[in-house]
């Protein structure tokens, strides 16, 4: 068994792509050796997963410091934490809606993984999916109309859109090989992802209309996580091309990959703020 000490970190970013790190939240846990690298990461974090508010003001994360996984809330300072779905089963993978009322995230209260929504004070939890085979991994469209996801529900993890009420649940990447994690362009134009399809994860764009997949990051290690830069040129997502967790960031074409974190600790979960300056994410050491 090893020790971690855990962080939830915002950086700074600027053009020239220095960061300075803040600490917000750290803890202490135990974690066994972890089998699937991408996968694994998230089950090491005590506090990770953080999204941004639209507005810049609030950062929603999950947290098991209650015993099981459950959605928080706080200032992008740090201050007011506070448990959003007080449930005694997992809620984990947190968006927000576009006007900020709102968030989806998956929950395991109905013995399999659900995507639900709830108001940002933690009241109307509400199951979109109501489907007996796993779904997660929400993301919600700009324009609010859909929220992309992740579904098991043809016997491999396919990239799913809805509609905000649950209805039209519809296939974009229809492979018989794993994607999973999508993430919505904030112009609504494309969707990153990842996927297992060439034998390694990797990251994956295409339309939001699932034509036009596309092999961004084109490298052997483990590359996945995706979050969109606020003017849909850049992306930053997870790498374990050096070693070690960090994160990169690569324009919208995959040109330019870029390490941001340099660090000698597990980095991961990158999450842009809404006016570009800064990115938060997860650290473990």
């Amino acid at each position: 068994m090893k020790k971690y000490l855990i962080l939830l970190i915002i950086i700074l970013f600027a053009v020239s792509m220095l960061f300075m790190g803040i600490s917000c939240r750290n803890e202490v846990i135990p974690i066994e050796e972890e089998k699937n690298p991408l996968e694994g990461l998230a089950d090491l974090i005590n506090n990770g997963d953080p999204s941004w508010s639209p507005d810049g003001k609030m950062i929603a994360f999950e947290s098991n410091r209650d015993g099981n996984w459950e959605i928080y809330i706080m200032n992008a300072d740090g201050t007011e934490q506070t448990n959003l779905t007080n449930n005694p089963s997992d809620d984990n993978a947190v968006s927000w809606s576009p006007d900020g009322k709102m968030v989806a995230f998956t929950s395991y209260r109905s013995g399999s993984g659900e995507i639900y929504i709830m108001n940002t004070d933690g009241s109307g939890q509400t199951n979109l999916t109501n489907n007996s085979i796993d779904d997660s991994n929400p993301s919600w469209s700009p324009d609010g109309e859909m929220i992309v996801f992740n579904s098991y529900r043809d016997g491999v993890t396919e990239i799913y859109i809805m509609n905000t009420d649950g209805s039209g649940a519809t296939n974009l990447t229809n492979n018989s090989i794993d994607d999973g994690d999508p993430s919505w362009s904030p112009d609504g134009k494309m969707i990153a992802f990842e996927s297992n399809r060439d034998g390694n994860w990797e990251v994956y764009i295409m339309n939001a209309d699932g034509s036009g997949q596309t092999n961004l990051t084109n490298n052997t290690a483990v590359d996945g996580t995706t979050f969109w830069s606020p003017d849909s040129k850049m992306i930053t997502f997870n790498s374990y091309r050096d070693g070690i967790w960090e994160i990169y960031s690569m324009n919208a074409d995959g040109s330019g990959p870029t390490n941001l974190t340099n660090n000698p600790a597990d980095d991961g979960f990158p999450s842009w703020s809404p006016d570009g300056k800064m990115i938060a994410f997860s650290i473990r050491q």
